[in-house]
């Protein structure tokens, strides 16, 4: 896929205050670990995830996706008024039914011409969210969209403590479960717009998908569990990783070297690693959050990126990569100029 006409407007990104660590989480399960000769610390070696976040009691998912959507509009300076479709993104949902994205575009007072819909695709769904408003401006239905998302696994992870502590301790409790205590919330927005009315110029170029879902049991959840076979998807996914990276540079042209900057999404500093030296990238070009915020499922790549943006990593005239990967198991790479 290319693009000729999308740019990213503006960003904007939400960080709870609340810290929870992963010794902490430990402490939790703590009968867990001394039955099965655990050591602490352990989940912080697996996974280079320090700490991560949760929201403060009664934020809900949309509360949330609001609060970033407010920030990436101020950001972009655009009139509420001229965004003519919201995407929510995020796994996490107030509820099966309606779509939070209804929810999110009355609490950010968006038209009531813009249209509101959810698109769920596990850590994927926002550069799902990004292609499909990119090809709503490419197509000339609209002039600017908004794609938002939320995550917050608190309800899970505090399951996931009682079920380890109520079920007889053993090492494929251990195996099915810790993935759920990666997990971290925040939540963040992106704005694009058509270039011709487009205040920044940074524009999205075009990106490559590649799916290999003989695979989509490794890694299923439901709102209070997630059973996940975490070698065998770091595997699996670093196979699908090296095959997007491959459609990208083919359809895009950019080789490794012309790459400045690139975000991904995140599951421990394990995998990250694994996932660059296998396309063949240097560690420094990319810029993770996953020690601090833990696994922030479909919010982790653009937080990242919103975050380096904030932080000057990003110079102007960069080639920069968004990464995403989700369970199932699919990518997205999309090449923006900066």
């Amino acid at each position: 896929m290319l693009y000729q006409n999308v740019c990213i407007e503006g960003m904007g990104y939400v960080i709870p205050d609340n810290v929870v660590t992963s010794a902490w989480l430990e402490e939790q399960i703590a009968p867990v670990y001394k039955a099965l000769h655990i050591p602490f610390g352990y989940l912080e070696r697996l996974t280079g995830i320090k700490e991560r976040r949760w929201w403060d009691d009664g934020i809900l998912v949309s509360d949330a996706a609001a609060m970033a959507a407010e920030r990436a509009i101020a950001n972009a300076g655009i009139d509420r008024r001229e965004i003519q479709c919201l995407i929510n993104a995020s796994v996490c949902r107030d509820y099966i039914e309606p779509a939070t994205a209804t929810i999110v575009h009355h609490k950010v007072g968006l038209s009531d011409s813009a249209m509101s819909f959810d698109i769920v695709n596990a850590c994927l769904g926002f550069l799902n969210g990004m292609m499909t408003i990119a090809n709503m401006i490419e197509l000339g239905q609209i002039d600017a969209g908004i794609v938002v998302a939320a995550e917050d696994p608190k309800e899970g992870q505090l399951a996931t403590i009682n079920y380890m502590l109520n079920h007889p301790p053993s090492k494929d409790t251990i195996r099915d479960n810790m993935a759920s205590l990666t997990l971290g919330a925040a939540s963040v927005a992106m704005v694009l717009r058509h270039k011709s009315k487009s205040k920044t110029g940074k524009q999205i170029l075009g990106g490559a998908a590649y799916s290999n879902t003989e695979h989509n049991q490794l890694c299923v959840a439901q709102r209070t569990w997630m059973r996940t076979n975490s070698s065998l998807l770091l595997s699996e996914g670093t196979k699908v990783v090296v095959q997007a990276w491959r459609s990208f540079q083919e359809e895009t042209g950019w080789r490794n070297g012309a790459v400045k900057k690139m975000f991904t999404h995140q599951v421990s500093e394990p995998q990250r690693r694994i996932g660059l030296k296998a396309i063949g990238v240097p560690l420094d070009i990319d810029h993770p959050t996953l020690h601090y915020l833990g696994n922030t499922a479909s919010v982790a790549a653009p937080i990242s990126m919103a975050i380096g943006v904030d932080n000057g990593v990003v110079d102007e005239g960069d080639k920069v990569v968004l990464f995403g990967v989700g369970s199932g198991i699919n990518s997205i790479v999309l090449g923006i100029q900066w």
